[in-house]
């Protein structure tokens, strides 16, 4: 009984076990804040890129039983990324010394597009990321919702950007960018056969 239990929230686990370390080494050693919130922020963008990559990649790679296994836990994925920004956040705050110190940074031009884009839709998502705000949205304007990814995935390649991060936000983005562009264009030829 035990272990289905475990078994059933194994993708929360894998997916969260970083987050919980990295949580935990902020509270036990805070003055480890500068390298925390690198980690947090590539584990924060690491599955925001996965999550986004999914679908098109089950669009191009239609036979792949592994991506079909994956992309069964794009929930946890995506929740996975919001819990990394999560702690991403708060060690920004424990390096400026406390929120009222961070506030004054809010309308820096690295941050503003994470700050009041990318974090409020993130979590957005994630507190809708349940069969409960399905059944009370109705799956189409759930997923009118969840669509808004693409605005905060906007939002950190400007954020990343704007850091200096210049060859991490190619390394990550232009891939991303490709396969999507990719998937969109094989959804419009399978639309024009379909209607030929």
């Amino acid at each position: 009984m035990k272990f289905k239990f475990l078994k059933s929230y194994n993708a929360w686990i894998i997916t969260h076990a970083g987050v919980i370390i990295l949580a935990g080494c902020l509270i036990l050693r805070p003055d480890l804040k500068n390298q925390l919130i690198l980690y947090t922020g590539y584990g924060a963008l690491f599955h925001l890129v996965l999550v986004l990559a999914l679908n098109p990649l089950k669009s191009i790679f239609a036979t792949s039983v592994l991506l079909k296994k994956i992309n069964r836990y794009r929930r946890e994925i995506g929740v996975a990324c919001f819990s990394y920004s999560v702690i991403h956040v708060a060690c920004f705050i424990v390096k400026r010394g406390g929120l009222s110190e961070t506030l004054k940074f809010i309308f820096h031009p690295a941050l503003i597009s994470v700050f009041f884009v990318a974090f409020p839709l993130l979590f957005l998502l994630t507190i809708t990321s349940n069969n409960a705000s399905i059944k009370k949205m109705g799956f189409l304007k759930w997923k009118k919702l969840h669509k808004k990814v693409y605005i905060a995935e906007i939002a950190v390649l400007i954020h990343l950007f704007m850091l200096g991060a210049i060859k991490l936000t190619f390394l990550t983005f232009l891939p991303l960018i490709t396969l999507q562009l990719i998937r969109k264009h094989l959804a419009a030829k399978h639309k024009a056969i379909s209607l030929a």
